[in-house]
């Protein structure tokens, strides 16, 4: 995993009004959970990203070249060659908030760097100001969904901040901010994991809402996952005899996130390196 936010950043083959524009952009970037800076080409093979001209036989074949030593992703500019070879790809003329946001999906994919993923808690601000375009860009690419979580919770930053995590590992993700609401869709839908919070609106808690869950025939065995404040060992005894399959305390971390994902969904579709 990438241990600090600033990400370097090969351009080769691009017009020198691109490499400009580019440049800017990264300067821009200075302040944000990601933040990219333009390498040398001295030290091309050591850089985390490249954006490369795809109409340059030399820039093709340099990334070529370079991926045989390591896996480097890259954004590809005006190519003709099938999406599938490379990890993005971008038709002229640039546009800067697109490839910024191609940027931030790649290293948090590739590169395994989740600022905004510790749910709940103090991380909560930096993905209100880490700008839209990432949240956008995820919701942008098409997909084929290998599951499905179901997520209830009050909340819509803790709604948007599970369904976030969920989304980089190709989880289908539908949100319920009621007990009342998260049932309806269990009379009719099938998930793989639900993720329930223990304080919601209504007259059920998330102890009577999990309970109610295991009664369903349909989800008898479904994971529920619950996902609250509540810390004290009562609480936890509580969630356990309502039948739930994990207790996680907010803030919770990435790697306990993806820790959670490995073991209720083990099918190999699913990628979780890192």
């Amino acid at each position: 995993m990438h241990k600090t936010g600033t990400f370097s950043v090969m351009l080769w083959g691009l017009k020198d009004s691109e490499c400009r524009m580019v440049k800017s952009l990264c300067m821009l970037s200075c302040n944000r959970p990601r933040s990219y800076q333009i390498t040398s080409p001295m030290h091309a093979h050591e850089a985390d990203v490249w954006i490369i001209d795809g109409t340059d036989n030399g820039a093709r074949e340099s990334l070529q070249s370079a991926q045989t030593r390591r896996r480097i992703p890259a954004i590809i500019i005006d190519s003709s060659a099938p999406c599938a070879e490379y990890d993005s790809r971008m038709e002229r003329p640039i546009v800067a908030s697109r490839l910024l946001s191609m940027l931030d999906l790649l290293v948090t994919k590739e590169l395994n760097f989740f600022p905004e993923l510790v749910i709940g808690g103090k991380a909560e601000t930096k993905a209100s100001s880490a700008g839209g375009t990432f949240t956008e860009a995820l919701h942008d690419t098409s997909y084929s969904s290998h599951y499905t979580a179901l997520v209830i919770d009050d909340s819509v930053t803790i709604r948007k901040q599970v369904e976030l995590a969920l989304r980089l590992h190709d989880v289908e993700t539908t949100c319920a901010d009621s007990g009342e609401s998260a049932m309806a869709l269990l009379l009719t839908q099938r998930f793989d994991l639900i993720f329930l919070d223990v304080v919601l609106p209504g007259g059920a808690d998330g102890y009577q809402i999990c309970r109610s869950i295991k009664k369903l025939s349909m989800h008898k065995k479904t994971p529920v996952i619950m996902l609250t404040g509540r810390t004290s060992p009562f609480d936890r005894v509580r969630g356990s005899l309502a039948g739930c399959n994990t207790y996680l305390t907010k803030p919770v971390e990435n790697d306990t996130f993806k820790a959670v994902l490995k073991k209720y969904l083990k099918a190999p579709k699913l990628s979780l390196a890192g």
